[in-house]
């Protein structure tokens, strides 16, 4: 689902690429679309996790935890060649606007990671990566959009350039490819 969209994706595919029988799959979903949504689910605890980890370490300072956090996702989509995408912003572009249960599920999911930046963001001197002029939430809000624009370019130009420019750019980092 990170490769290809998620209405090209048939059932079979799916079940093929997973060798679970077609009546299992029909015992956890209904239907492929609630499927989409345990997956999304599934990869949001993932960056939830990650997010904790990261962003809660508070023997770190609050803005050396959010570079650890945009670091490790940099370092998990390099291992991928650059060539898959976010689920989240794959599935908020396919499916935000034209499916509802999507749209309602990315957004709790999405706000739920911006209160976690946020939350580091509390602690951290705004002014160090030039945001004073906004509150933590607003600063979250913004790295995530910053962020997310970038994983698309990313992923539509195979390239890490996009993601070393919001690091460059945001938080003052130069990345190479073994961070």
């Amino acid at each position: 689902m990170r490769r290809h969209s998620f209405d090209t994706i048939g059932i079979t595919e799916i079940l093929q690429h997973s060798g679970v029988p077609k009546g299992s799959f029909y015992h956890y979903f209904a239907n492929k679309e609630d499927f989409g949504l345990a997956v999304a689910d599934a990869y949001h605890q993932e960056q939830m996790a990650l997010a904790h980890e990261t962003l809660g370490d508070l023997s770190q300072p609050p803005l050396v935890r959010l570079a650890a956090f945009f670091l490790t996702a940099r370092k998990a989509f390099f291992e991928r060649q650059f060539k898959d995408g976010c689920l989240m912003c794959n599935l908020s572009t396919e499916l935000g606007a034209t499916h509802t249960a999507f749209q309602t599920a990315l957004t709790q999911q999405w706000q739920a990671l911006s209160a976690a930046i946020s939350e580091c963001l509390e602690e951290a001197d705004l002014a160090e990566i030039g945001l004073a002029h906004l509150t933590p939430l607003e600063a979250a809000e913004f790295l995530i959009n910053s962020w997310s624009g970038a994983l698309t370019r990313m992923k539509a130009d195979n390239s890490p350039a996009p993601l070393d420019l919001f690091l460059k750019s945001t938080l003052r980092l130069e990345p190479h490819d073994h961070d």
